[in-house]
């Protein structure tokens, strides 16, 4: 062994101690000069909240000084970063937005067209993605995505991984596609129980976590479109778009413009009282023999809580509903075996803890059909239906894309969506032009049905399927060509921007119009 002298251990450590400085200092200058490169990049952009023209392939203008991006560890479960800029003792950041999906590529897209338009709306506080049922491998794989496609959009948008909780009834032969929403109650209660630390109490006074209890759930669905950030403050949202019982002048006091503990608001479903009279005859069974469920009048039960998503409440509330909603569930369901148990379950859960809902019709759009029971209010007979950013401050909060809509052969579904949208090869979606009304009349859908509006009758589901489609193509594009501009080569010609995509000319829908036409044919023959 070579033995050093002293002043020669001395010279060694000054010259280690000196190399790890400058290994320190190299690592530091390529931290800051990847994030003033991805700052940059971000900077080029400014999102419109409303796309100006649906014939604009981008939706993105350019912006005059750059902007940055913050680093996250918010891709798993738990707290995400704190925003150094933002003061977490602003109510604006006291909104948690939070969406229950399955381990899936269709909500995949479907995610990352959520937390896109959160970000172009510029969500405060955070908002996270609770998916449930992935398996170790998948879950790495999506904690990785999550990272790369998301957290870059901004730190606070989160992962939350849960069991699979919507199989309990497999062995039993119950169709996961019967349960399959129940990972949102389960879902939720388990995130707000390792999110914000809520424990159960049958005394529910011991049901706080006082750092938590005022901040406001916002609980939606993946397939919700946000159309402007949500704030707790509704008290700029006309009478008339709150449900029947809200517009009575005995009632309207009642509406206190905001989310508080104890006055939890959310969306009408007009499904009434469907989720009590069905179980009436077993409801001790379900929610015990002294709960105030049994005291629920028939009008409270159609319009206090009859209840959808958007639901707003606060964190405390939520956590109560939560527990009780996941409770209840399994044993509607056991009387009532339908796949809307899984909503019918949040309104007893509601019931019992006597939380009756501010109920609005105007929060969200879904059925074009739909009379008065959503809000549909904003868009009259209006041939420039198309250009949609004319509504921009009267749209209701969400567009719910839950249906099939469709203008001339423009047409989406999105069960037959493609789920490679989001891809540096699929091209963007063709757009129709903003005046294509005053020559359209008819809807063309995926299964070779055309409905053909007439010209005297006008109907007024015409100009909410173009209003949809005009809606959902552009912001669909949107999100799409962002990921292009982050996560592909533009210099690749397999990087396509084009918008040529059609439903009518895809390979699947080929497909489908053949065998739709088949099949009327068939059952036209049998006629």
């Amino acid at each position: 062994m070579v033995m050093l002298s002293k002043s020669a251990l001395e010279n060694q450590r000054t010259m280690m101690a000196r190399t790890k400085l400058m290994i320190t200092a190299l690592k530091v200058f390529l931290v800051v000069l990847t994030g003033a490169i991805i700052g940059m990049n971000f900077g080029a952009y400014e999102i419109k909240a409303r796309q100006k023209s649906v014939g604009n392939n981008s939706g993105i203008v350019a912006r005059t000084a750059p902007g940055g991006i913050h680093n996250s560890n918010g891709d798993g479960n738990g707290d995400g970063l704190e925003n150094e800029n933002e003061n977490e003792n602003d109510e604006a950041n006291q909104i948690h937005v939070v969406f229950s999906t399955a381990c899936s590529l269709s909500h995949d897209w479907q995610s990352y067209l959520f937390f896109f338009h959160a970000m172009l709306h510029k969500q405060k506080g955070d908002v996270t993605r609770i998916v449930s049922g992935c398996s170790p491998e998948d879950e790495v794989t999506m904690r990785e995505l999550h990272q790369k496609q998301f957290s870059i959009m901004n730190p606070k948008f989160l992962l939350h991984f849960t069991p699979e909780y919507g199989k309990q009834l497999a062995s039993e032969g119950i169709s996961y596609q019967q349960t399959k929403y129940w990972n949102k109650p389960f879902g939720l209660k388990h995130w707000m129980e390792h999110r914000f630390g809520y424990v159960w109490s049958d005394n529910d006074a011991e049901i706080t976590v006082p750092k938590w209890d005022d901040h406001v759930i916002v609980l939606v669905d993946p397939d919700m479109l946000m159309q402007r950030p949500f704030v707790n403050d509704f008290t700029k949202m006309p009478l008339n778009q709150w449900n029947a019982y809200y517009r009575r002048n005995e009632h309207s006091d009642e509406l206190i413009g905001k989310v508080t503990q104890g006055h939890p608001a959310a969306q009408d479903y007009s499904f009434g009282s469907k989720w009590l009279n069905p179980v009436k005859a077993h409801i001790t069974e379900i929610v015990g023999p002294d709960s105030p469920v049994h005291d629920v009048t028939e009008e409270d039960a159609r319009l206090v809580f009859a209840a959808g998503p958007p639901y707003w409440m606060t964190a405390r509330d939520a956590f109560r509903i939560s527990y009780k909603w996941a409770e209840f569930l399994p044993s509607i369901f056991k009387h009532h075996p339908v796949f809307m148990a899984e909503m019918y379950g949040y309104c007893m859960a509601a019931a019992h803890l006597g939380l009756r809902h501010q109920m609005a019709r105007g929060m969200m759009i879904s059925n074009v059909g739909m009379t008065a029971g959503e809000g549909w209010a904003f868009l009259p007979k209006d041939p420039k239906a198309c250009d949609v950013a004319r509504y921009a401050e009267t749209v209701p909060h969400v567009l719910h894309f839950c249906q099939r809509y469709s203008i001339g052969d423009f047409f989406i579904n999105k069960y037959l969506f493609p789920t490679d949208i989001l891809s540096c090869e699929h091209p963007l979606l063709e757009l129709p032009s903003m005046d294509m009304l005053e020559d359209t009349w008819y809807s063309h859908y995926g299964d070779g049905t055309v409905d053909q509006w007439g010209k005297s009758q006008d109907d007024i589901k015409r100009y909410r399927n173009a209003f949809m489609i005009c809606s959902l193509f552009p912001a669909v594009n949107e999100a799409a060509k962002f990921y292009k501009d982050q996560h592909c080569d533009k210099s690749d010609p397999n990087t396509v921007y084009e918008l040529t995509w059609n439903h009518f000319r895809s390979e699947k829908g080929i497909k489908l119009e053949k065998e739709g036409l088949a099949r009327k044919e068939r059952e036209k023959k049998k006629k």
